[in-house]
């Protein structure tokens, strides 16, 4: 357990009035975030219509990419990259698969490796990559998520969470984060009854949620006809977003933020109260969308990949990188101040897809994924329902994959799913792929 999960439990532990008069007290966003996260955050505002304003950082990291980084160095020189256009020109693309079949060769061995940590890709196209990153990355998250927040009026403000925490029972409370957290796995009438009777007691004006469980809140509003003009804005994130779970959010006066990250931390866009679009955060990583013969996109409409450089990471700089995920190419010029390429709906990695349990009620996809160090130990994983309360996990087992790491995958699905499903975890030699080789992680029968 590390140090931050120990005191989440510790401080979750409390009474809950307890921590309700400690998070009334916790007013300075310094405190709790430090000076650097502000300093970061105000560079954002300073900077954020400049669009073109990154080349230096881009350069500077593609310099140390090329002379401390194998892959690079055995590729490329330094004279290759003295500009934008030389980058464009010189630089190929890559993705997942060259990445996983030479990751030593993507270490930095001339940094701090202690000043980085170890994490994974979310496992949604069958075997995660391992990441290195920076330890204090969360100053850029944070504030990069922050920045988006503030233009729905968030300020170091109190917020309800409905994501991938299961409870036994009502919520619990985080004072430092400004959290009231709900059992994200449990959504019936009864815990919206909770959450909104919360809300509305505790003056909460924001919800941080998935797309999906935003959607089954917002039908309970709507079908209950309650009073909702004191929420400012749903937050989501990590799913795909259709257009009917944005639209009755709107229809109930409420904002709309959708998020757009990955993993490997490249890209971050999210959109804005006078636009859907995704506004690309200019200074968390330089953007691209290309075409299936690798040409870059800048036509209105267009269908691309996104890809993603990054301009911090050091340590494991990605450069190029074919994100899996895709967008339609859009340019605005939008009344927050964003002027620039912009992204249309995403499609890809984020399909959130419905694992039911036996009495209908369900649990996306995104909500099952497994500890970073369970999916070091496994090649693949694929989910199987043919029948609601019936699942069929596929695992390809690792080299160091024993039954001690099947027993912890086994308590895993059933703390998150109902107990009413039963659940067989099975050891395969390889998953099962569409007839065009595309992966699919939840081959399901069931509507």
């Amino acid at each position: 357990m590390s140090l931050k999960e120990y005191i989440f439990n510790k401080i979750t532990k409390m009474p809950i009035w307890l921590n309700i008069l400690l998070l009334r007290f916790n007013c300075v966003s310094k405190f709790i975030y430090g000076q650097a996260y502000l300093d970061y955050k105000n560079g954002l505002y300073n900077n954020a219509i400049k669009q073109g304003g990154y080349e230096r950082q881009l350069l500077e990291l593609l310099r140390v990419a090329i002379n401390d980084v194998v892959y690079y160095s055995e590729r490329y020189q330094i004279n290759d990259v003295k500009s934008l256009d030389d980058f464009k020109n010189n630089f190929e693309f890559i993705d997942k698969d060259i990445v996983m079949a030479q990751w030593n060769k993507f270490v930095n061995s001339n940094v701090e490796l202690l000043q980085y940590a170890k994490g994974t890709t979310g496992g949604t196209s069958g075997k995660p990559m391992q990441l290195l990153m920076p330890k204090n990355r969360f100053i850029v998250e944070l504030a990069s998520l922050h920045y988006y927040w503030e233009k729905f009026g968030f300020c170091f403000s109190s917020r309800a969470v409905l994501r991938n925490h299961k409870l036994d029972s009502g919520f619990i409370v985080n004072p430092i984060m400004k959290e009231y957290i709900f059992d994200g796995f449990t959504l019936t009438d009864e815990l919206f009854s909770i959450l909104y009777s919360t809300m509305k007691k505790y003056k909460i004006t924001y919800l941080q949620c998935y797309p999906s469980s935003g959607y089954e809140f917002a039908n309970y509003l709507k079908r209950n006809k309650l009073d909702t003009k004191f929420i400012k804005a749903f937050f989501v994130s990590s799913e795909n977003v259709l257009d009917h779970q944005r639209d009755i959010v709107k229809q109930l006066g409420i904002n709309y933020f959708s998020l757009y990250g990955h993993s490997e931390k490249l890209v971050m866009a999210g959109n804005c109260p006078y636009s859907d679009y995704y506004h690309i955060m200019p200074g968390y990583g330089y953007v691209e969308l290309v075409d299936q013969a690798d040409k870059i996109i800048n036509e209105e409409g267009v269908l691309g990949e996104i890809v993603g450089t990054t301009y911090r990471n050091k340590g494991f700089p990605l450069i190029r990188y074919k994100t899996g995920d895709y967008s339609e190419y859009v340019y605005i010029d939008c009344k927050c101040g964003y002027k620039g390429m912009a992204l249309n709906k995403i499609h890809g990695r984020w399909d959130g897809d419905k694992i039911f349990n036996k009495d209908g009620s369900f649990v996306t996809t995104t909500a099952l994924n497994l500890h970073n160090d369970l999916y070091s130990v496994i090649e693949g994983l694929q989910y199987i329902q043919n029948e609601k309360g019936e699942l069929l996990v596929n695992i390809v087992p690792g080299e160091s994959f024993d039954c001690t790491h099947e027993m912890r995958i086994y308590e895993h699905y059933n703390e998150k799913m109902n107990g009413d499903t039963h659940i067989e975890v099975c050891r395969v030699d390889s998953l099962k792929r569409q007839s065009n080789g595309k992966f699919i992680l939840l081959l399901s029968t069931v509507n």
